[in-house]
């Protein structure tokens, strides 16, 4: 798309575009943060919840048993929530606190990977508790111990919720908070004063004004 271009009094040519363009650019990386954030906490939220391990239990009686990921660990869900709120967030927070939510964000992923890797490590020992859990001793014998897709899912959402983060530390100095409308009434109208040209306000220099999210008649009263 060409670039908008004005003429200003002085008989220079201003480029609009080259003010609008690194701002919508910078909006794109936010969702695309917050975007990965909420794809990679919900894959956690959904996968948690299925069958992550069974096998077959032969001795004192036989019958299958079944382990979902809530029930082998907790940590994945409770990341998963944080990471859910962080994607949330990002629209919310300003630079300093935009650093705070990515480093949430990264170990928030980084911990649900650990706490899967961990539990898919130890599956014997977590099949055997869900054995006691139903009443058997502590002589169950399992065989065939095998673990389902659903917990390399719950990893994968954990590796996009610490790209989100990682990704939000190294870019996010360059996004915008909530934006001007949230600003206080005096930040408003000191930048509106700022933005209103020296001479008279034209019809034309109210045009460009809103195009540009300025609002020229804010503090007008004052002058």
């Amino acid at each position: 798309m060409a670039a908008a271009q004005t003429d200003s009094p002085d008989g220079t040519t201003v480029t609009e575009q080259q003010a609008v363009r690194p701002a919508r650019k910078a909006g794109r990386n936010k969702a695309l943060a917050a975007l990965l954030a909420a794809l990679g906490s919900g894959i956690i939220l959904l996968t948690i919840g299925r069958s992550w391990a069974h096998g077959d239990v032969t001795s004192p009686i036989t019958f299958k048993v079944n382990a979902t990921g809530s029930q082998l660990t907790g940590v994945p869900y409770a990341l998963g929530l944080a990471g859910l709120a962080g994607a949330l967030a990002l629209f919310a927070v300003k630079r300093i606190g935009r650093y705070f939510v990515g480093v949430v964000l990264a170990l928030a992923g980084a911990g649900s990977v650990y706490a899967v890797a961990d539990r898919l490590s130890s599956l014997d020992d977590a099949l055997h508790t869900q054995a006691g859990i139903q009443g058997l001793g502590s002589q169950t014998k399992i065989s065939g111990i095998d673990n389902s897709l659903w917990p390399y899912l719950t990893i994968l959402g954990g590796v996009l919720l610490c790209l989100a983060g990682i990704y939000t530390l190294v870019r996010g100095r360059t996004w915008s908070g909530l934006g001007g409308q949230y600003d206080a009434p005096a930040e408003q109208a000191a930048r509106a004063t700022a933005a209103r040209p020296a001479g008279p306000v034209t019809s034309r220099d109210l045009w460009d004004a809103q195009a540009r999210g300025n609002d020229l008649t804010v503090g007008a009263d004052a002058d």
